[in-house]
C-alpha cells in the first residue's frame, strides 16, 4: 500500500505547485494618462496616452544615470539616459532613446525631445529629468524618468 501511497503524493504535490504558478502569474500594470500631463516611470513601468484615436503605449525598458554628484567635482558633467519602447494601436513597436546632460557632441541637455508617429497621430515625447539626482538619494529611493506626451502640432 506505501508503494502506491508516495507516488500519488508526489504526483498531487506537483499538480498543487504548478496551479500555485498559473495563479502567480504577475499581470502588467499600465497607468492610463491624457496629453500634456507629467507622469513618472520606473524601469520595467508601461503607460497609455489616453483620449487620442490613435493609441500610444510607452514602457521605460532602460535608465542609466551616470550624472556627477551633487557636491562632487567631475571632470565630465555625464548623462541620464532613458530607453523607451513606444507601441502603437497596430502593434508597431519602436526604441526611443531621450538624454539629458552631456549627450554627445553640442551643449548639455536640460530636457530632450524627440517624435514618434502612432497610427495617423504624431506625439512629442519629452524627458523633463530623472529624479533622484546622483548624491541625492535617500534610503529607498527609486530612479524614474519625469516624461511628458503631447499630440505634436
Amino acid at each position: 500500500m506505501l508503494k502506491y501511497l508516495h507516488p500519488l503524493l508526489l504526483l498531487l504535490l506537483f499538480w498543487q505547485c504548478q496551479n500555485d504558478n498559473m495563479l502567480a502569474s504577475p499581470e502588467t500594470d499600465t497607468k492610463s494618462i491624457t496629453g500634456k500631463q507629467e507622469f513618472s516611470l520606473q524601469v520595467g513601468e508601461q503607460v497609455q496616452v489616453a483620449g487620442t484615436p490613435d493609441k500610444l503605449q510607452l514602457k521605460l525598458q532602460n535608465l542609466n544615470d551616470s550624472r556627477c554628484p551633487a557636491n562632487a567635482n567631475c571632470v565630465h558633467y555625464g548623462s541620464a539616459t532613458v530607453l523607451l519602447l513606444a507601441t502603437d494601436s497596430n502593434g508597431k513597436t519602436e526604441n526611443i532613446e531621450l538624454c539629458i546632460g552631456s549627450c554627445g557632441s553640442g551643449p548639455l541637455r536640460s530636457t530632450h525631445t524627440v517624435t514618434t508617429l502612432s497610427g495617423n497621430t504624431t506625439y512629442s515625447i519629452t524627458l523633463k529629468e530623472v529624479q533622484p539626482y546622483p548624491g541625492l538619494e535617500q534610503k529607498g529611493d527609486v530612479k524614474k524618468a519625469i516624461l511628458v506626451v503631447e499630440e505634436a502640432s
